[in-house]
């Protein structure tokens, strides 16, 4: 099974938030969806209005799935959602291998960074750095 988040932003008022969620948990179920984490984030402004809307509510779920064919569907399917101004799903495990690809790039720069000070500075040490 592989994880996956969905962000979602609603409008601020109380009612379609709720319907937001809602909906939102019932899309996901639908597809026999395993929800096991879900924060409400609160009301932030927007970088930009989004349907003359200025501020929204975020919430996210933390979910697994099997079917990475249907995300497709349920993306579809939150798109047609009236209550619900943006969202995003990534999956997980290529965002962990993203930042591992990074900390490898970080760690390589660091270690060729640190030869040459030992190369240019042969008394310091490396417990000094």
């Amino acid at each position: 099974m592989r994880e996956y988040e969905i962000l979602v932003i609603s409008e601020i008022s109380d009612a379609l938030h709720a319907e937001a969620r809602e909906k939102t948990k019932a899309i996901l179920e639908s597809y026999k969806a395993e929800i096991f984490d879900d924060q409400d984030f609160g009301v932030h402004d927007l970088s930009y209005p989004i349907k003359k809307v200025k501020q929204g509510k975020f919430f996210f779920y933390h979910f697994r799935f099997d079917e990475a064919s249907s995300i497709a569907t349920i993306e579809k399917e939150l798109r047609y959602e009236l209550s619900i101004l943006r969202f995003i799903i990534v999956r997980l495990d290529e965002v962990k291998r993203k930042i591992d690809r990074s900390n490898i790039k970080r760690a390589k720069k660091f270690k060729r960074e640190e030869s040459k000070r030992r190369i240019e500075n042969p008394s310091e040490t490396s417990s000094s750095v």
